[in-house]
């Protein structure tokens, strides 16, 4: 709960300091006065965002401190909070926030300077703000999931499903990615693998490519080899006056050199290996010969090829290893597209199983969820029975929808506020008055889980008139008795329920106006709440009207302890 605040150079305060009561704190005055003021001081302690025109004296820091006392075992293990209380003998936190006009600022909680995210973390989990339009928060459709759920203890289930509905969305993005690319894909796919079967049909190795250029010379040029051949075999092996005749011949005179000169038998040497040369290149041209012949379909076959190397050279080249590299790249770009296609089929294969793992689970939470819709249309139609609106049918209904990180329903609060009419989505024939009684039905139906310490209404009784105030009072007095309430009215009789009742006023004073607050005793109550139902002044009817109403909040606060302390000493009993 809130204990204390100090207020510095906020709106129309000057200075102020501020002590509330653990269950009922009631704020009363004028239109005006500055009572949304005080609130809006604990807003912004809390994180939000400070208006120039809030701060009073441009020369001077804004500043709100706020103390809170954390008692609750669920809150001060809360992470969130266990990080910043000084021990478990000292429940304190103390929030500390200072804004100049020049954009200067301070941030603190227990003299730890914090992010203002860090400070708006903490403040969700120590205080439940409810202004006026707050109350249209509950005619939005958007809202009634959470609300429903905030009453479900789902353990871990949520947890589960969320983390299976991360990778379903994941999957379902790469799904659609793949299906957004596929035609481009498709087309890249049949363009690549026409790349790849061109550059196949020839082997892409330089030795390759010029044996067949040299084969395809040799075909296209078979008649004038035959001739040319022919040619030089008739010089070698003609008789009559051949090269080898012509050998042969030169040995008998180089026999008679040798006689007379001994220093020629070299050259005689070498005349033989002329002629064992001449021999072997005889032989071989015959071979070579031999070896000569004119294949048309072999001819076909390397004509075909070479054009195809010359095509691959003018599109690929202009040398073979660029041939070469363009491959390459080719097979690997294909490759890797087909994995994708690949991957396509495994990511609809694990998106189908993630979406009927996902499916089981969801089932699982409806179920929750549909026995607890039952438990708050109870609740809620006792409640608004209670506030006043009599014969009033509340029903939240489920209905399946897309799943979403919060399931497979969508919730919609219906209502009929009126005996035997039709039941109709909220936002269609919920008044402003309704809207509030409402909204303070959930909070009571809420109060068994929220684990937030700290509930304020600013102005909950709008559109709500004196015949319910009562009513409304009692039912605020009893959420206070499990949660601190700190409440803005405007009717006497929410006001007579009050354990702590402030004044807040105007004042001028030095040519300036300021906001005063004031800690009214019981009689001052009393004339406060005089003044409240007949105006400026109390009269001696409404002053005894207000005594009669305090006297009945007192018996019925009475009333309200006792029947605690019975249920106190029953759980005790039970426990042992």
């Amino acid at each position: 709960m809130i204990t204390q605040m100090n207020i510095r150079n906020f709106g129309l305060i000057d200075e102020l300091s501020l002590e509330f009561d653990a269950a009922l704190n009631i704020l009363t005055g004028e239109t005006g006065a500055g009572k949304s003021i005080i609130i809006d001081a604990l807003r912004f302690a809390l994180g939000e965002t400070l208006g120039q025109s809030q701060i009073r004296d441009i020369a001077l820091p804004c500043a709100v401190e706020a103390v809170f006392d954390i008692v609750s075992p669920e809150l001060r293990n809360d992470p969130l909070v266990a990080e910043f209380l000084p021990g478990e003998e000292d429940p304190r936190l103390i929030i500390y926030r200072e804004q100049s006009s020049d954009g200067r600022k301070k941030v603190k909680i227990n003299g730890r300077s914090v992010t203002v995210s860090q400070l708006k973390a903490l403040g969700n989990n120590l205080v439940d703000f409810h202004g006026a339009h707050d109350h249209q928060l509950i005619l939005s459709a958007g809202a009634h999931l959470s609300i429903l759920d905030r009453l479900i203890d789902f353990a871990s289930l949520k947890d589960e499903y969320r983390e299976i509905f991360a990778g379903y969305r994941q999957t379902a993005a790469g799904l659609e990615e793949i299906a957004l690319a596929r035609q481009s894909r498709e087309r890249d796919l049949d363009f690549l693998g026409h790349q790849i079967k061109e550059l196949e049909q020839v082997p892409l190795d330089p030795a390759v490519y010029e044996e067949t250029r040299r084969k395809q010379l040799q075909l296209n040029n078979a008649e004038k080899l035959f001739e040319e051949v022919n040619a030089l075999l008739a010089l070698f092996e003609n008789d009559d006056g051949g090269v080898g005749r012509a050998l042969s011949g030169a040995f008998v005179p180089m026999r008679r050199l040798n006689r007379i000169d001994a220093s020629t038998e070299e050259l005689a040497r070498s005349l033989e290996r002329l002629q064992n040369e001449a021999e072997e290149f005889s032989s071989r041209l015959a071979q070579y010969k031999d070896g000569l012949s004119f294949d048309p379909d072999e001819a076909a076959r390397i004509n075909r090829n070479c054009d195809i190397y010359e095509d691959i050279l003018r599109k690929y080249g202009p040398g073979l290893d660029d041939a070469q590299k363009a491959y390459s790249s080719a097979k690997e770009k294909y490759g890797l597209l087909a994995d994708l296609e690949h991957n396509d089929a495994s990511l609809r294969a694990e998106f189908e199983r993630l979406e009927k793992e996902l499916r089981a689970v969801a089932a699982r939470i409806t179920r929750l969820r549909k026995k607890t819709a039952q438990f708050l249309k109870d609740t809620i139609e006792k409640e608004l029975s209670e506030l006043g609106i009599a014969g009033a049918r509340f029903e939240c209904r489920l209905e399946a929808a897309p799943l979403t990180a919060e399931g497979a329903d969508s919730v919609v609060f219906y209502i009929s506020p009126n005996t035997g009419e039709a039941l109709k989505p909220l936002a269609e024939i919920v008044s402003s008055g309704e809207a509030a009684r409402l909204m303070l039905a959930l909070k009571k139906a809420l109060t068994k889980v929220d684990t937030v310490p700290v509930l304020i209404f600013d102005e909950i009784d709008a559109q709500i008139g004196g015949r319910l105030g009562a009513v409304t009072g009692r039912k605020l007095k009893e959420l206070s008795s499990d949660r601190q309430v700190i409440l803005i009215t405007h009717l006497p009789q929410i006001a007579s329920f009050a354990d702590r009742h402030f004044k807040v006023s105007k004042k001028v004073a030095g040519g300036r106006t300021f906001t005063e607050v004031c800690l009214l005793d019981r009689d001052a109550s009393v004339r406060e709440m005089a003044k409240m139902m007949s105006g400026e002044k109390e009269s001696r009817i409404s002053l005894e009207h207000a005594r009669n109403m305090a006297a009945a909040a007192g018996k019925e606060r009475g009333d309200e302890g006792r029947r605690q302390k019975r249920e106190m000493k029953e759980k005790t009993r039970k426990d042992k």
